[in-house]
């Protein structure tokens, strides 16, 4: 039976220890290999791992297996996440009422990336998933198969206290750590807009992941780490498999001593690179349009384009055919003119008569030179 309880841990830090910091994998087993790879992670690194080692990605399984893996060097700290925890519970209560559901979950994730934790997971045992009739056939299976698997995620903990930081994947409810000892691990894991509707400012730095932080600005859509100083909250989630356009963001902090003003950052994403050839003046009023507020009018349907109304903002853009989800809602976009310099290295996302959406530097905007 698994039992998800909160669970709230202290843990030293030896001093002149580098942290490494990360969250959201959701499976992109790349992502995550290569960013540890970039920042040079060895045995004399403290890895932490903030919630939602699975699903959204295509590499599920191996994902969890490698965490598990890395755990056994006795420098990682992973925590659950809310996505780790909803899975778990959703396995372990599958039946005849939720079964549909779910199996449709599944069809979307296969759909979205060719894979779900749980179709890996019943491939493993043997099975197909063809109908929701055989996510229940398989269910037995892989409870049992998957024991050692899912008891590692259980039995994470769902808050790390240091000297100087604070882990957990959603946000704390209450200002101090030990008042949350009451509260469900949804509860903790889950916490949407965290720096912004939490009325506390904490004594030490939170660190969190869950929420992308592509959704904290209504003007630019940026994927960067955001440290707000004002509450002492650094939100992490920088999209990895929620966005096409997200990426993995990995801190960097020197010491547990160090100020927050000597953290850096790294990130990593699969887009194709394009070298930028012209010169590009940033734009000084943009929007963004984000899954949550994504509300929209078509007001002229053009070949290529559409001019459209962002119901909440009132402005009117345009914006392509492809970036529209349906005829009242359209997906993240943005139309940000990027600050582009010759020579400058930029991620591609898709290209346009009138130019190219990119991302440089975590911001994704337009750019309309030559490359």
């Amino acid at each position: 039976m698994i039992q998800l309880k909160t669970k709230i841990e202290k843990k030293y830090i030896e001093p002149q220890k580098r942290l490494l910091v990360t969250s959201d994998i959701h499976g992109c087993l790349s992502y995550f290999k290569n960013v540890l790879e970039k920042v040079s992670f060895s045995d004399e690194d403290i890895l932490f791992i903030v919630g939602d080692i699975i699903e959204k990605g295509s590499e599920n399984l191996n994902t969890l297996r490698y965490v598990m893996e890395l755990y056994k060097r006795g420098n990682v700290v992973a925590l659950i996440g809310n996505v780790d925890a909803y899975r778990l519970k959703l396995i372990q209560n599958l039946n005849e009422d939720n079964v549909n559901d779910f199996y449709d979950y599944i069809v979307n994730l296969r759909k979205w990336v060719g894979s779900s934790f749980y179709q890996e997971l019943a491939a493993e045992c043997g099975y197909t998933l063809n109908s929701a009739d055989d996510v229940l056939a398989a269910k037995s299976d892989v409870l049992s198969h998957f024991e050692t698997e899912f008891k590692f995620l259980a039995e994470l903990p769902t808050v790390v206290e240091t000297k100087n930081f604070v882990f957990v994947h959603g946000g704390l409810r209450e200002k101090k750590v030990l008042d949350n000892a009451d509260k469900s691990v949804l509860e903790l894991t889950k916490y949407d807009a965290f720096a912004e509707k939490t009325p506390f400012i904490f004594d030490k730095y939170v660190i969190t992941g869950h929420w992308p932080v592509s959704l904290y600005s209504t003007s630019i859509q940026q994927f960067n780490p955001i440290i707000n100083k004002d509450k002492r909250i650094i939100s992490l989630d920088g999209g990895c498999g929620v966005k096409k356009d997200g990426q993995l963001n990995l801190l960097i902090i020197p010491d547990i001593d160090s100020s927050v003003d000597s953290i850096t950052y790294i990130s990593y994403d699969e887009l194709p690179s394009i070298t930028a050839l012209d010169n590009q003046s940033a734009s000084k009023d943009s929007v963004s349009i984000s899954w949550m507020d994504r509300k929209i009018k078509i007001i002229e349907k053009g070949e290529e384009f559409s001019l459209v109304e962002h119901i909440s903002s009132g402005r009117q853009i345009q914006i392509p055919n492809t970036y529209l989800k349906s005829e009242t809602e359209c997906y993240d976009y943005s139309d940000y003119m990027l600050d582009v310099k010759t020579g400058d290295i930029l991620s591609l996302l898709s290209e346009h008569s009138k130019g190219c959406i990119v991302k440089k530097n975590g911001v994704v905007g337009w750019y309309c030179g030559a490359y």
